[in-house]
């Protein structure tokens, strides 16, 4: 049932090669940091600014997860602050 809500994308790890299963606005948002970044799609983005600060400990969707909530959390208290 959980695999209806998730969108799979395979990724190249140092390991070989893997999915990421992530809800769609996960995979809308790293499409849009990509290209807010500058980078030519999500997969730039993911390889240059995400995997590189990865917490060993955690999977690698619960990371990208929580690494993209702390990013609109951020977002949204800075348009907060704004008078």
């Amino acid at each position: 049932m959980l695999k209806r809500y998730l969108e799979q994308r395979h990724i190249d790890l140092d390991n070989g090669r893997g999915y990421l299963a992530l809800e769609r606005v996960y995979w809308q948002t790293l499409e849009v940091l990509g290209d807010k970044d500058g980078w030519n799609n999500w997969r730039d983005f993911f390889y240059m600014r995400v995997l590189p600060v990865r917490l060993q400990d955690m999977t690698l969707a619960s990371f990208v997860r929580q690494s993209i909530t702390k990013y609109w959390f951020e977002e949204y208290d800075k348009r907060r602050s704004v008078p």
